[in-house]
């Protein structure tokens, strides 16, 4: 894998020495860049959890991922740059308040800097733009979003702000884990009908203070403005718009024909 090439897939050009301004740059750009994306279940494309596959698909053929993908890349990258990162499982909150989903639901990471720990998520879609400290009760904004972790025994959760209260995007704990512990939720989720991404066709960009996404036969657009203030807007779309608003908006080209679907999901079995 050509890491000369991953820098230039997210608009830069030469990796610096690690450093928290670096590993900020690198998350912002990578997130700024590179969609997250169900397209690969909806045109019969396996995913598998081999680096390289994800290179190639990412990197070389410009395509998005969900969080086995992204983060799996981003692990990759911050190796070879000489951050020894570290790999945790989460669990993402459900549409139901307070059930979440099983272990290996989410896969983030860490990384050690100038004295703190820092988590890194470049593979979920309404996360956090930039690493955030690991610290009880860190409450910071990020482009128009406001965040926070609380830890709860044995498990931290991140929290995004809304309508003046907290919602639990995920909770994780710190037990260190491998890549390829992963495999079995990352064939789940491309198969099960309780997985949100066999659901949803979907692929979503950040962008500075907003989000464009594609969904089923939307294309919605946010922009975030003041304090929690958003704007939204919604295109609807026929299936012949679909192909070029994907090359348009977020530079795919698809290989397959894309089976379009925004359905409900079943809540998931939780342990």
């Amino acid at each position: 894998m050509d890491l000369k090439a991953y820098l230039e897939r997210i608009g830069l050009t030469a990796p610096e020495p690690p450093s928290l301004s670096a590993l900020r740059e690198l998350h912002n750009h990578h997130l700024l860049s590179i969609p997250f994306e169900s397209l690969s279940i909806h045109i019969g494309e396996k995913i598998i959890l081999d680096p390289a596959l994800i290179f190639n698909k990412i990197v070389l053929r410009r395509r998005g991922g969900f969080c086995y993908e992204n983060n799996g890349l981003f692990l990759w990258v911050l190796q070879e740059l000489g951050y020894n990162p570290k790999v945790l499982s989460g669990r993402v909150q459900t549409r139901m308040p307070g059930i979440y989903g099983p272990t290996f639901d989410h896969l983030i990471l860490t990384v050690e800097l100038e004295g703190r720990r820092w988590l890194c998520d470049v593979g979920f879609g309404e996360g956090i733009r930039f690493p955030f400290p690991l610290e009880d009760r860190w409450e910071e904004e990020q482009e128009g979003c406001i965040f926070r972790l609380r830890v709860d025994g044995e498990e931290w959760h991140l929290e995004k702000r809304e309508n003046e209260g907290w919602r639990s995007l995920f909770k994780f704990t710190l037990e260190e884990r491998r890549f390829k512990d992963f495999q079995g939720m990352c064939e789940f989720h491309q198969t099960s009908p309780y997985s949100f991404f066999v659901c949803k066709t979907f692929c979503s960009l950040q962008l500075p203070r907003g989000r464009v996404t594609y969904m089923g036969h939307r294309l919605i657009k946010t922009e975030f403005t003041s304090g929690e203030d958003r704007v939204k807007n919604t295109q609807i779309l026929t299936e012949e718009e679909i192909p070029n608003v994907l090359k348009e908006t977020f530079g795919i080209v698809l290989n397959g024909k894309l089976e379009i679907k925004d359905e409900d999901h079943l809540l998931p079995p939780t342990e």
